[in-house]
């Protein structure tokens, strides 16, 4: 049986922080998930990776051509490249549970609800760093994480 976690931005950027170019705030456990998510032969761990979180750091990151090269290569063709992960596209599914997840987010990014909502969706457990998305998970017991 296939574990299934859901990513969100600051998390993957986390873990690949070399690249990126910032700290790492990931904690070893949820660095060794991706990890294992990223091999290049099937794993126990599949990662589920909201289409929102490539818009969020293509819009972000991908500002200089040479920097957007190496994302590229260094990156989003590492991803690319391992069949324990899947790009998970906003459907009709993860628009529904956006809805339910209510007024204590109200205020959070957009993208930040579209990868809880994919979480939610799958029920599964989500990588995050987010204080508020944290708040919430245990506040309702949606789901489970990891940070």
């Amino acid at each position: 049986m296939r574990n299934i976690y859901v990513t969100d931005t600051n998390s993957i950027i986390s873990y690949f922080h070399r690249i990126f170019g910032v700290p790492r705030i990931l904690s070893s456990r949820a660095c060794r998930v991706i990890e294992r998510a990223l091999i290049s032969s099937p794993s126990e761990v599949k990662l589920s990776i909201p289409s929102v979180v490539f818009i969020e750091i293509f819009d972000k990151w991908f500002v200089k051509e040479e920097i957007a090269r190496k994302l590229q290569y260094e990156f989003f063709e590492t991803i690319k490249k391992s069949p324990n992960i899947e790009v998970k596209p906003i459907d009709q599914e993860v628009l529904e549970n956006i809805l339910k997840i209510g007024d204590e987010l109200s205020s959070h990014d957009m993208h930040d609800k579209v990868i809880l909502a994919s979480a939610i969706m799958l029920n599964c457990t989500l990588i995050t760093t987010d204080v508020k998305i944290i708040k919430y998970v245990e506040q309702h017991e949606a789901i489970s994480y990891i940070n």
